[in-house]
Protein backbone atom coordinates (compact mmCIF):
# COMPACT_ATOMS: atom_id res chain seq x y z
CA UNK A 1 0.00 0.00 0.00
CA UNK A 2 1.24 3.41 -1.06
CA UNK A 3 -0.62 6.72 0.75
CA UNK A 4 0.48 9.62 -1.16
CA UNK A 5 -0.37 13.23 -0.73
CA UNK A 6 0.92 15.72 -3.25
CA UNK A 7 1.16 19.50 -2.15
CA UNK A 8 1.29 22.64 -4.02
CA UNK A 9 4.66 22.96 -6.18
CA UNK A 10 7.79 23.09 -4.46
CA UNK A 11 6.42 22.56 -0.65
CA UNK A 12 8.89 21.97 2.14
CA UNK A 13 8.78 18.89 3.43
CA UNK A 14 8.65 18.25 7.39
CA UNK A 15 11.12 16.37 8.99
CA UNK A 16 11.35 12.64 8.76
CA UNK A 17 10.79 11.99 12.81
CA UNK A 18 7.88 14.31 12.65
CA UNK A 19 5.71 12.74 10.03
CA UNK A 20 6.77 9.02 11.06
CA UNK A 21 6.16 6.26 10.09
CA UNK A 22 5.18 8.25 6.73
CA UNK A 23 8.04 9.71 3.81
CA UNK A 24 8.15 13.08 2.09
CA UNK A 25 9.64 13.94 -0.96
CA UNK A 26 9.79 17.20 -2.70
CA UNK A 27 8.98 15.76 -6.54
CA UNK A 28 7.11 17.44 -9.33
CA UNK A 29 4.39 18.41 -9.49
CA UNK A 30 4.79 18.96 -5.94
CA UNK A 31 5.23 17.47 -2.45
CA UNK A 32 4.85 13.55 -1.68
CA UNK A 33 4.00 12.37 0.98
CA UNK A 34 4.05 8.39 1.17
CA UNK A 35 2.57 6.28 4.03
CA UNK A 36 2.82 2.48 3.12
CA UNK A 37 3.39 2.15 6.56
CA UNK A 38 0.29 3.48 8.15
CA UNK A 39 -1.52 0.40 9.81
CA UNK A 40 -3.98 2.66 12.03
CA UNK A 41 -6.67 5.10 11.91
CA UNK A 42 -5.06 7.07 15.09
CA UNK A 43 -1.10 7.04 13.40
CA UNK A 44 -2.96 8.59 10.27
CA UNK A 45 -4.44 11.58 12.40
CA UNK A 46 -1.31 12.04 14.31
CA UNK A 47 0.56 12.42 10.91
CA UNK A 48 -2.19 15.12 9.50
CA UNK A 49 -1.88 16.90 13.15
CA UNK A 50 1.87 17.56 12.76
CA UNK A 51 2.99 20.97 12.65
CA UNK A 52 4.32 21.12 9.01
CA UNK A 53 5.70 24.01 7.45
CA UNK A 54 3.36 24.25 4.16
CA UNK A 55 0.33 21.75 5.21
CA UNK A 56 -1.74 22.64 2.06
CA UNK A 57 -1.85 19.96 -0.30
CA UNK A 58 -4.33 18.82 -2.77
CA UNK A 59 -4.59 14.86 -3.40
CA UNK A 60 -4.59 12.51 -1.33
CA UNK A 61 -3.93 8.23 -2.44
CA UNK A 62 -3.97 5.00 -1.09
CA UNK A 63 -3.02 2.77 -3.94
CA UNK A 64 -2.46 -0.90 -3.78
CA UNK A 65 1.28 -1.70 -5.22
CA UNK A 66 1.68 -5.02 -2.41
CA UNK A 67 -1.00 -5.89 -0.05
CA UNK A 68 -3.86 -4.09 0.83
CA UNK A 69 -4.30 -1.18 2.92
CA UNK A 70 -5.48 -2.13 6.61
CA UNK A 71 -7.36 0.70 7.73
CA UNK A 72 -10.66 0.17 8.87
CA UNK A 73 -11.83 3.74 10.10
CA UNK A 74 -10.77 7.06 8.82
CA UNK A 75 -11.56 9.54 11.63
CA UNK A 76 -14.16 12.70 10.69
CA UNK A 77 -12.28 16.01 9.07
CA UNK A 78 -8.71 13.93 9.87
CA UNK A 79 -7.44 15.72 6.63
CA UNK A 80 -7.93 19.13 7.74
CA UNK A 81 -7.25 21.73 4.34
CA UNK A 82 -10.52 21.46 3.80
CA UNK A 83 -10.29 24.11 1.33
CA UNK A 84 -7.32 23.20 -0.55
CA UNK A 85 -8.40 19.45 -1.50
CA UNK A 86 -9.11 18.36 -4.84
CA UNK A 87 -9.29 14.38 -4.69
CA UNK A 88 -9.74 11.57 -2.14
CA UNK A 89 -8.49 8.19 -3.10
CA UNK A 90 -8.52 4.98 -1.40
CA UNK A 91 -8.03 2.22 -4.23
CA UNK A 92 -8.52 -1.38 -2.35
CA UNK A 93 -9.08 -0.44 1.07
CA UNK A 94 -10.51 -3.69 2.22
CA UNK A 95 -10.34 -3.38 5.79
CA UNK A 96 -12.58 -0.18 5.84
CA UNK A 97 -15.92 -0.78 7.48
CA UNK A 98 -17.19 2.54 7.17
CA UNK A 99 -16.33 6.30 6.04
CA UNK A 100 -17.35 9.94 7.83
CA UNK A 101 -19.32 10.41 3.96
CA UNK A 102 -20.95 14.02 6.17
CA UNK A 103 -17.50 15.61 6.62
CA UNK A 104 -17.31 15.51 3.43
CA UNK A 105 -19.36 18.84 2.97
CA UNK A 106 -16.42 20.67 4.98
CA UNK A 107 -14.11 20.40 1.80
CA UNK A 108 -14.86 23.47 -0.44
CA UNK A 109 -13.00 22.21 -3.04
CA UNK A 110 -13.33 18.63 -3.51
CA UNK A 111 -14.37 17.45 -6.73
CA UNK A 112 -13.53 13.35 -6.56
CA UNK A 113 -14.15 10.47 -3.86
CA UNK A 114 -13.03 7.39 -4.57
CA UNK A 115 -13.58 3.99 -2.60
CA UNK A 116 -12.96 0.69 -3.66
CA UNK A 117 -13.29 -2.96 -2.49
CA UNK A 118 -14.19 -1.47 0.99
CA UNK A 119 -16.10 -3.85 3.56
CA UNK A 120 -18.31 -0.66 4.03
CA UNK A 121 -22.39 -2.11 3.36
CA UNK A 122 -24.38 1.17 4.13
CA UNK A 123 -23.46 4.55 2.16
CA UNK A 124 -25.07 7.55 4.94
CA UNK A 125 -25.31 11.08 3.69
CA UNK A 126 -22.72 12.85 1.90
CA UNK A 127 -22.01 16.34 3.18
CA UNK A 128 -23.03 19.29 0.73
CA UNK A 129 -19.50 19.86 -0.79
CA UNK A 130 -19.76 22.29 -3.14
CA UNK A 131 -18.19 21.50 -5.62
CA UNK A 132 -17.91 17.24 -5.19
CA UNK A 133 -18.50 16.25 -8.91
CA UNK A 134 -17.39 12.18 -9.09
CA UNK A 135 -18.37 9.81 -6.88
CA UNK A 136 -17.05 6.39 -6.79
CA UNK A 137 -17.89 3.59 -4.01
CA UNK A 138 -17.18 0.56 -5.93
CA UNK A 139 -16.40 -3.04 -5.80
CA UNK A 140 -17.76 -3.20 -1.53
CA UNK A 141 -20.11 -4.83 0.28
CA UNK A 142 -23.06 -2.07 0.22
CA UNK A 143 -26.70 -2.88 0.42
CA UNK A 144 -28.17 -0.15 1.81
CA UNK A 145 -28.32 3.77 1.02
CA UNK A 146 -29.48 6.39 3.19
CA UNK A 147 -32.42 7.92 1.65
CA UNK A 148 -31.28 11.22 0.26
CA UNK A 149 -27.64 10.29 0.79
CA UNK A 150 -26.51 11.97 -2.40
CA UNK A 151 -29.54 14.70 -2.15
CA UNK A 152 -27.22 17.62 -1.55
CA UNK A 153 -24.20 17.38 -3.83
CA UNK A 154 -25.25 20.33 -6.23
CA UNK A 155 -22.47 19.71 -9.05
CA UNK A 156 -22.96 15.60 -8.88
CA UNK A 157 -22.01 14.31 -12.69
CA UNK A 158 -20.95 10.65 -12.16
CA UNK A 159 -22.00 8.19 -9.15
CA UNK A 160 -20.26 4.89 -9.89
CA UNK A 161 -21.67 2.34 -7.21
CA UNK A 162 -20.84 -0.77 -9.69
CA UNK A 163 -20.11 -4.21 -8.33
CA UNK A 164 -21.85 -3.83 -4.47
CA UNK A 165 -24.55 -6.48 -3.75
CA UNK A 166 -26.88 -3.72 -3.98
CA UNK A 167 -30.13 -6.36 -5.18
CA UNK A 168 -33.16 -4.12 -4.42
CA UNK A 169 -33.19 -0.43 -4.93
CA UNK A 170 -35.59 1.64 -2.79
CA UNK A 171 -37.58 5.01 -2.39
CA UNK A 172 -35.32 8.02 -1.75
CA UNK A 173 -32.00 6.27 -2.57
CA UNK A 174 -31.25 8.26 -5.36
CA UNK A 175 -32.87 11.98 -4.58
CA UNK A 176 -30.77 14.17 -6.36
CA UNK A 177 -31.11 18.19 -6.72
CA UNK A 178 -27.88 18.64 -9.07
CA UNK A 179 -27.68 21.21 -11.63
CA UNK A 180 -25.54 19.42 -13.46
CA UNK A 181 -26.12 16.79 -16.31
CA UNK A 182 -25.20 13.50 -14.34
CA UNK A 183 -24.81 9.49 -14.85
CA UNK A 184 -25.09 6.43 -12.26
CA UNK A 185 -23.69 3.18 -12.61
CA UNK A 186 -24.97 0.23 -11.12
CA UNK A 187 -23.34 -2.60 -13.34
CA UNK A 188 -22.88 -5.71 -11.63
CA UNK A 189 -25.09 -5.31 -8.20
CA UNK A 190 -27.08 -8.37 -8.68
CA UNK A 191 -30.33 -5.72 -8.47
CA UNK A 192 -33.71 -7.03 -9.72
CA UNK A 193 -35.66 -4.25 -9.19
CA UNK A 194 -36.11 -1.00 -8.74
CA UNK A 195 -38.08 1.08 -6.56
CA UNK A 196 -40.49 3.94 -8.72
CA UNK A 197 -39.76 6.18 -5.56
CA UNK A 198 -35.86 5.41 -5.75
CA UNK A 199 -35.31 8.53 -8.16
CA UNK A 200 -36.44 11.75 -7.50
CA UNK A 201 -35.53 15.51 -8.09
CA UNK A 202 -32.46 15.74 -10.79
CA UNK A 203 -32.89 12.69 -12.69
CA UNK A 204 -30.07 11.06 -14.36
CA UNK A 205 -29.11 11.36 -18.06
CA UNK A 206 -27.77 8.16 -18.19
CA UNK A 207 -28.68 4.96 -16.42
CA UNK A 208 -26.15 2.30 -16.61
CA UNK A 209 -27.32 -1.25 -15.88
CA UNK A 210 -25.05 -3.91 -16.70
CA UNK A 211 -24.81 -7.41 -15.69
CA UNK A 212 -28.03 -7.22 -12.94
CA UNK A 213 -30.53 -9.39 -12.74
CA UNK A 214 -33.95 -7.77 -14.35
CA UNK A 215 -36.41 -9.69 -15.45
CA UNK A 216 -38.36 -6.90 -16.31
CA UNK A 217 -38.67 -2.91 -17.53
CA UNK A 218 -41.23 -1.74 -15.40
CA UNK A 219 -43.18 1.29 -16.76
CA UNK A 220 -43.75 2.60 -13.43
CA UNK A 221 -40.00 3.01 -12.77
CA UNK A 222 -38.38 3.22 -16.22
CA UNK A 223 -40.73 5.54 -18.05
CA UNK A 224 -39.89 8.68 -16.22
CA UNK A 225 -36.19 8.02 -16.61
CA UNK A 226 -36.20 7.61 -20.40
CA UNK A 227 -38.98 10.32 -20.75
CA UNK A 228 -36.32 12.85 -18.97
CA UNK A 229 -33.77 11.53 -21.82
CA UNK A 230 -35.88 11.96 -24.40
CA UNK A 231 -37.13 15.73 -23.44
CA UNK A 232 -33.35 16.54 -22.52
CA UNK A 233 -32.40 14.91 -26.14
CA UNK A 234 -35.01 17.35 -28.01
CA UNK A 235 -33.88 20.39 -26.04
CA UNK A 236 -30.08 19.97 -27.48
CA UNK A 237 -28.88 18.93 -24.02
CA UNK A 238 -26.41 16.15 -23.06
CA UNK A 239 -28.70 12.98 -22.78
CA UNK A 240 -27.41 9.31 -22.44
CA UNK A 241 -29.96 5.94 -22.13
CA UNK A 242 -30.46 3.43 -19.67
CA UNK A 243 -28.49 -0.03 -20.34
CA UNK A 244 -29.47 -3.46 -20.13
CA UNK A 245 -27.05 -5.36 -21.91
CA UNK A 246 -26.94 -9.13 -19.50
CA UNK A 247 -29.96 -8.88 -17.70
CA UNK A 248 -32.45 -12.38 -18.19
CA UNK A 249 -35.15 -10.09 -19.99
CA UNK A 250 -38.76 -12.17 -20.30
CA UNK A 251 -40.69 -10.37 -23.28
CA UNK A 252 -44.12 -10.15 -22.51
CA UNK A 253 -46.96 -7.42 -22.57
CA UNK A 254 -45.30 -6.02 -19.46
CA UNK A 255 -42.76 -4.75 -21.75
CA UNK A 256 -45.27 -3.31 -24.98
CA UNK A 257 -44.85 0.26 -23.28
CA UNK A 258 -41.07 0.64 -24.31
CA UNK A 259 -40.83 -2.20 -27.15
CA UNK A 260 -43.81 0.03 -29.39
CA UNK A 261 -42.64 3.63 -28.81
CA UNK A 262 -40.55 5.32 -31.41
CA UNK A 263 -39.92 7.87 -29.15
CA UNK A 264 -38.53 6.61 -26.30
CA UNK A 265 -37.19 3.08 -27.26
CA UNK A 266 -34.40 5.28 -28.20
CA UNK A 267 -33.09 5.53 -24.67
CA UNK A 268 -33.65 1.75 -23.93
CA UNK A 269 -30.20 -0.40 -25.20
CA UNK A 270 -29.00 -3.95 -24.79
CA UNK A 271 -32.30 -4.90 -23.86
CA UNK A 272 -32.51 -8.45 -25.29
CA UNK A 273 -35.11 -11.31 -24.48
CA UNK A 274 -34.37 -14.20 -23.10
CA UNK A 275 -37.13 -16.28 -23.25
CA UNK A 276 -38.72 -18.83 -25.86
CA UNK A 277 -38.97 -17.84 -29.64
CA UNK A 278 -37.31 -15.12 -29.02
CA UNK A 279 -34.61 -15.49 -27.21
CA UNK A 280 -31.67 -13.76 -28.10
CA UNK A 281 -33.97 -11.18 -29.67
CA UNK A 282 -33.22 -7.45 -28.86
CA UNK A 283 -37.00 -5.75 -27.72
CA UNK A 284 -36.41 -2.97 -31.15
CA UNK A 285 -36.17 -6.10 -33.11
CA UNK A 286 -39.43 -8.05 -31.97
CA UNK A 287 -41.92 -9.76 -34.87
CA UNK A 288 -44.35 -6.92 -35.38
CA UNK A 289 -46.61 -9.11 -34.52
CA UNK A 290 -45.63 -10.19 -30.97
CA UNK A 291 -47.94 -7.66 -29.16
CA UNK A 292 -50.62 -8.12 -30.62
CA UNK A 293 -52.74 -10.86 -28.05
CA UNK A 294 -51.92 -7.87 -25.49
Amino acid sequence: MVLAVLAGAWAECPSGGAISPCTCKEVMPGRTMECSAITSSSQLQKVFSTDMPSPDFQFFQIVKLSGRCSLEKIPANVFGNEDTMLELTFADANKMTSYPFESLGDMHALYKFFLSNTQIDTITHFGPAPNLTMVSVTGSQVTTIESGAFEDLGRLTRLDLHDNPLTSIEDGWFSSSTSESWDIYLDGCDISEISPGAFSGTLPSGVFLQNNKFTSIPEATFRPLVENMEKRAEAGELSHYVDLEGNPLVCDCDIKWIATSETLLPFVRNAVCTNGDVDGTNIADLPADFFASC
